[in-house]
């Protein structure tokens, strides 16, 4: 969910298959902690996943990839992929 205005919060439709979060939604929050930065990772096209969108790749089940390319991304990930 990302925080709109004060109180409300909303949830971006993309994220969703069949009504339910991409598989890896709530993993890849383990990592990016920030929805807002998350958001923005997953909607923009990466060079560690040959220049597609990681959610588009959530939608097609390629998770630890896409867990691979954000532990690189996310600055309080260390090398073994724990968080700092």
């Amino acid at each position: 969910a990302l925080r709109k205005g004060g109180r409300k919060h909303v949830f971006p439709l993309a994220q969703f298959v069949d009504g339910r979060p991409a598989a890896g939604i709530r993993e890849l929050l383990a990592v990016i902690a920030n929805p807002r930065l998350a958001w923005f990772w997953l909607t923009r096209p990466s060079p560690d996943l040959d220049g597609r969108t990681p959610l588009e790749m959530l939608k097609h089940d390629r998770v630890h990839e896409v867990m691979l390319a954000a532990r690189d991304f996310s600055p309080t990930s260390n090398p073994n992929g724990s968080r700092v």
